[in-house]
């Protein structure tokens, strides 16, 4: 893991609920509209028609491994849009609760 880079994240104020016209309330199960980021994930990801990559990232095997983890982190912020907070699903809830060992 590389454990230097940042990512923030907006969160509701607790009272955002209450507030009219609050840009940002808590209406999408606790799930963040804003995630931004340290790191060029983008130059990461970007291939040219030719299927190269754009730009270089690390230098060998190092940039390799932080090609990796850009991409990683690509397929979870994708998944964190997609679905949200899972875990106020009640569908998921026995499993959740299986894998807890409860």
């Amino acid at each position: 893991r590389f454990d230097r880079g940042s990512v923030w994240v907006e969160a509701a104020p607790p009272d955002a609920e209450l507030a009219p016209g609050m840009p940002f309330r808590n209406l999408n199960d606790g799930v963040t509209p804003v995630v931004i980021g340290g790191n060029d994930w983008a130059s990461a990801w970007a291939i040219g028609a030719d299927g190269r990559y754009l730009f270089p990232v690390g230098r060998g095997r190092s940039g390799e491994r932080q090609r990796e983890m850009a991409y990683r982190f690509g397929i979870n912020l994708v998944m964190h849009v997609l679905t949200g907070n899972y875990k106020s699903d009640q569908v998921h809830v026995p499993a959740l609760l299986e894998r807890l060992g409860q």
